[in-house]
């Protein structure tokens, strides 16, 4: 992908991926376990069972939720933009968006000048980061 063809738009999803990833972690994983959780005979669903396994239906429920198809894409999208990288720079991401901070408030990165004990200058910093960013938009198909 071109360094310069992304748009804000694209961006901003892309940061807002890694931001919220442990969130949509967890989040995922309950929609999940409630889906497997439901009985479609109890929710009003009159209908007959299409499979009798109750995980196949369940799997059937969570593909046609898009709450988890988006959220699903997103883990899967920030998991391949990291797997790549040595874990001195997993370091980086990790602290840079993931370490929760005491403040609440609006969710946002750390910034650079707090990640120098690292190891890397803000520069190299920012361009680890910068390639995670472009390949999280990459896999989640923005432009």
């Amino acid at each position: 992908m071109n360094r310069e063809a992304i748009s804000r738009k694209a961006w901003q999803r892309a940061t807002n991926a890694l931001l919220w990833y442990p969130d949509n972690l967890k989040e995922y994983a309950d929609l999940l376990e409630e889906l497997i959780a439901t009985d479609p005979e109890k929710s009003g669903d009159s209908s007959k069972p299409i499979h009798s396994d109750p995980t196949a239906s369940a799997a059937i429920r969570l593909n046609g939720s898009r709450r988890a198809q988006t959220l699903r894409q997103e883990i899967e999208a920030v998991e391949l933009a990291v797997s790549s990288l040595r874990p001195e720079q997993k370091k980086i991401i990790e602290e840079r968006f993931w370490k929760r901070r005491r403040y609440s408030g609006r969710r946002k990165p750390r910034q650079y000048d707090y990640l120098q004990e690292l190891g890397y200058s803000v520069d190299g910093m920012r361009k680890i980061v910068r390639g995670v960013i472009l390949s999280v938009a990459g896999y989640l198909g923005e432009k």
